[in-house]
């Protein structure tokens, strides 16, 4: 008696392979999916997270030796794009983009400064941030005012010296001789008077989420895919240290400590075989309905809570 496979038996057996390993090449696909979302999540939060950081950095920098009398931010609430916030900031920026920012203090050993046309100043490590013959410069008081007399000063001779802390430890310095002479005391800070920082008409950088889902800081796109950037205000009412009331408006917050909560959201590419478990969402003040293709991305939210100590008072 012969032994073998009739045909029909042949192709159940193929039927039963192609059920098998259309299993198998689903749970792959599947697995890949996953881990293909996986890593665009990765990725989108990396990406915001530093975006995030130079946000940050730019409200922390933002007043830097900035007058208290005027005003270094300002901001809008639900603006022009899809009622995203914007903030503008004064005297921010990361040192190169404010021409080189070159500032230092007075140290002397008395109590007061009269009537000198030099003066000890600390030094930095970075040459590029100490003075140089030919810099415009203005003191700063306690209040970040412009100090007047004696107004401008101009650099007309820079020297390296040493001079000596309360502690007796020796610092680098520079001996810089001025056009005229003036009156102050030590610990005052000298900073060059760099174009529009001390022009309250200008307008800063402005840091807002443009029509096109791309968070915009001045003229560079920082990251895509933006759906939302609020802001919010928050100020010690109560003079205890602790903030305790937000606005979604920016407050008069000078005289008050205060600070500023950011939050953005970030979305991914559509996902296929993903929904969004919502069908709006809330930031702040703002509430926006997702469509089709929106609700097929994930999304990021991400915030926090600066008190700019520059603008602090």
């Amino acid at each position: 008696m012969r032994k073998g496979l009739t045909l029909v038996e042949v192709l159940v057996s193929l039927v039963i392979l192609a059920f098998v390993l259309g299993a198998v090449f689903t749970i792959l696909n599947l697995q890949s999916v996953k881990a293909t979302q996986a890593q665009r999540t990765a990725v989108l939060q990396t990406d915001a997270q530093v975006a995030l950081t130079l946000l940050k950095w730019d409200l922390l920098c933002a007043g830097l030796a900035y007058p208290k009398t005027l005003k270094a931010v300002t901001s809008g609430n639900n603006g022009a794009y899809g009622g995203a916030d914007f903030i503008s900031l004064k005297a921010a920026g990361l040192g190169f983009e404010l021409g080189g920012l070159r500032h230092s203090w007075l140290a002397h050993d008395t109590s007061q400064i009269i009537n000198v046309d030099s003066a000890t100043l600390r030094a930095w490590a970075d040459t590029n941030m100490n003075f140089t013959p030919g810099d415009t410069v203005v003191i700063i008081d306690q209040d970040r005012k412009v100090l007047e007399p004696p107004g401008e000063l101009v650099v007309e001779s820079v020297r390296l010296d040493t001079f000596y802390d309360i502690w007796g430890n020796a610092m680098l310095a520079q001996r810089v001789g001025f056009d005229k002479p003036f009156s102050t005391i030590p610990g005052y800070i000298l900073v060059r008077k760099y174009g529009s920082c001390f022009d309250d008409t200008a307008t800063g950088i402005t840091i807002q989420r443009s029509v096109n889902d791309k968070l915009v800081r001045g003229g560079d796109t920082l990251l895509d895919n933006v759906e939302d950037l609020q802001f919010a205000y928050g100020v010690d009412t109560d003079g205890n240290g602790v903030i305790d009331a937000w606005s979604d408006d920016m407050p008069d917050w000078r005289g008050q400590k205060w600070a500023i909560r950011y939050t953005m959201v970030v979305s991914s590419r559509p996902i296929g075989g993903y929904e969004y478990p919502a069908d709006s969402v809330t930031v702040e003040d703002h509430t926006y309905a997702l469509t089709f293709d929106q609700k097929k991305r994930r999304r990021a939210v991400l915030s926090g809570v600066v008190m700019p100590p520059n603008l602090q008072p």
